[in-house]
């Protein structure tokens, strides 16, 4: 992904049925920010219709403004659990490797590859905690039946809930980060995680990576 997406937006949230205890929580060791990145900030929100102008380079994708509508308009309602140890079919793992092939080239995972099954509408989450200076690229596939499949990374809980980072792309894979780059904080972040199937319903994979070495 090439855009880093800043929301503010105040939600009045609801307990999450998904208990907090379930979700495993994933540590990122400290990287440096690579260069060259060519993501610049966005800020908008749940009412926005398309994203705000962005700076003089302009990324190759744009997040869609109705994924961050949605998320935002459905982030009160209970959410599943991204679990470890989940089994999913032949078709999905053969994807989601393919996937990671091509998006995490001088990286290597970071924690356990996690897993929900979503109906259209449902979020699945876990925490996340980075240290200041990770990078990371966060890669998810979504299997047979998953027709859109959106990523966010969020602060602010309780509220306001703040999107970090969104995903770009189109169809049942979503990434953060990907390919010749990664995303960058440059402030500790303590957050979550989470996917969402927009359209369609299925089993959704979802793992962290980060660049081999430091000097990047």
């Amino acid at each position: 992904m090439r855009l880093v997406i800043v929301a503010a937006c105040s939600v009045t949230l609801l307990p999450a049925c998904g208990s907090r205890a379930e979700s495993q929580p994933l540590v990122i060791d400290p990287l440096p920010p690579r260069r060259g990145r060519s993501s610049v900030p966005v800020v908008a929100s749940a009412s926005a219709s398309a994203p705000a102008s962005t700076a003089a380079t302009a990324p190759e994708r744009v997040p869609d403004p109705e994924a961050m509508r949605l998320f935002l308009e459905r982030y009160a309602a209970p959410a599943l659990p991204l679990l470890p140890d989940v089994k999913p079919s032949r078709v999905l793992a053969l994807a989601f490797d393919g996937s990671v092939r091509g998006e995490t080239a001088g990286m290597s995972a970071e924690g356990a590859r996690f897993g929900a099954t979503l109906a259209e509408g449902e979020r699945a989450w876990v925490p996340v905690s980075y240290p200041v200076g990770a990078c990371v690229t966060v890669v998810a596939q979504g299997g047979i039946g998953v027709v859109e499949l959106d990523v966010f990374l969020t602060t602010g809980e309780p509220v306001p809930v703040k999107i970090v980072a969104q995903d770009a792309r189109e169809g049942p894979t979503a990434v953060i980060g990907g390919r010749d780059d990664c995303f960058p904080l440059l402030e500790p972040f303590i957050g979550n995680l989470s996917v969402t199937v927009r359209k369609g319903s299925g089993m959704v994979l979802v793992q962290q990576f980060r660049p081999v070495t430091r000097d990047r």
